[in-house]
C-alpha cells in the first residue's frame, strides 16, 4: 500500500477532530499519491492546501497580515473544492464506490460548513426573510428549520455528513487499487480549466 493512500486515510479520518491539522495531512496525502500514481495534478491539489495553510498560518502571525491570511484562506477553500471532485474522479474511474459516498457527503457537508453557507441556511430556517433565494435554497431551509433545530442546526449536520464522508473516504482509500487512480485525458482537462 502506498504511503499517500494511508496518508490520505488517515487525513480523512482525522477530519471530524483534528480542523486545520487534517487539511495538512490531505494535502500532503495528496502530493504523496500525485507522485506515486505519476499524475502531477493531485500533486498540485496537495501543493495547494498546503500552501493556503502555510499562507494563513503566515498571516494570523503577522508575516503578511490579513491579506496573506485571506489568500491562504481562498486557497484551501478551492483545495477543499478540487480534493472533493478528485476523490470522486476516482471513485468513479475505479467504480470504487466507498469514494463516490465519501465525495457527496463531504461536499454536502463542505456546502454547509462554508463560510455563510451555515449561517444564512440557519437565518433562513429560523424565518428570517433572505435576500436572494438561490435556486429555492432559502425556501427549502426555511421548510426544514424544524429538523434542522432539533439535530442541533447546519453546524450539527454539516459536522455529522463530514464524520460519514470521512470514513467512507479512509475506507476507499484504504480498498483503492494502485495504477488505476489515473484520470482520462477529458477528465484532466476538466480539472485543468477550473484551475487556471
Amino acid at each position: 500500500m502506498g504511503f499517500g493512500r494511508l496518508l490520505l486515510a488517515a487525513g480523512y479520518l482525522s477530519t471530524p477532530f483534528a480542523g486545520p491539522g487534517s487539511a495538512v495531512l490531505t494535502s500532503a496525502g495528496w502530493l504523496a499519491y500525485g507522485a506515486e500514481e505519476r499524475k502531477p495534478l493531485y500533486a498540485w491539489i496537495g501543493l495547494a492546501g498546503l500552501a493556503g495553510v502555510a499562507a494563513i498560518v503566515a498571516g494570523k502571525n503577522g508575516y503578511g497580515g490579513e491579506g496573506v491570511a485571506g489568500l491562504g484562506g481562498v486557497m484551501v477553500l478551492l483545495y477543499y473544492i478540487l480534493s472533493i471532485a478528485a476523490i470522486w474522479l476516482l471513485g468513479v474511474r475505479q467504480r470504487n464506490t466507498a469514494l463516490q459516498v465519501a465525495a457527496v457527503a463531504l461536499a454536502v457537508g463542505w456546502l454547509l460548513a462554508a463560510p455563510g453557507s451555515a449561517a444564512a441556511a440557519q437565518q433562513a430556517s429560523s424565518g428570517a426573510a433572505a435576500a436572494v433565494d438561490w435556486g429555492g435554497v432559502a425556501w427549502a431551509s426555511q421548510a426544514a428549520g424544524g429538523l434542522l433545530a432539533a439535530i442541533g442546526g447546519t453546524t450539527a449536520l454539516a459536522k455529522a455528513l463530514t464524520a460519514f464522508g470521512a470514513v467512507f473516504a479512509a475506507l476507499g482509500f484504504l480498498s483503492a487499487q494502485p495504477g488505476q487512480g489515473a484520470l482520462a485525458e477529458g477528465e484532466e482537462a476538466v480539472f485543468r480549466m477550473g484551475v487556471y
